[in-house]
């Protein structure tokens, strides 16, 4: 379910947040690797040949990052991990729009936040 902007948003432009119903709708791996289409990620010179090694948790964040903010729900359904994404939510880099809209999922998870 996307949610429009939050009342303490930036004025001007703001895309919705794609936001699932619970975290349990989230099934992203935790191995492996992921590439990225171009409407993602489109940063250096061969954008569709960076992949993302999801068993470091560093990559991993940053990934989430990138699908928090650029992706449509089914990309953050396909790409995030619920129990990873809690567990890394105090080190990701959202801008504030993005993680209003994802804080009570987060912290109805019992994580504090």
């Amino acid at each position: 379910m996307a949610r429009g902007p939050q009342p303490d948003a930036r004025p001007g432009w703001i895309r919705d947040v794609p936001l699932p119903h619970t975290l349990a709708d989230l099934h992203g791996g935790l191995t492996g690797e992921v590439g990225l289409p171009t409407r993602l990620f489109w940063s250096g010179p061969d954008p569709r040949a960076v992949r993302w090694d999801l068993s470091d948790p560093d990559r991993r964040r940053d990934l989430y990052e990138i699908v928090l903010v650029e992706g449509t729900l089914d990309d953050v359904i396909e790409l995030v991990n619920p129990d990873e994404l809690v567990r890394l939510w105090d080190e990701m880099y959202l801008p504030r729009w993005v993680r209003t809209a994802w804080l009570p999922l987060i912290t109805s998870s019992g994580a504090a936040a």
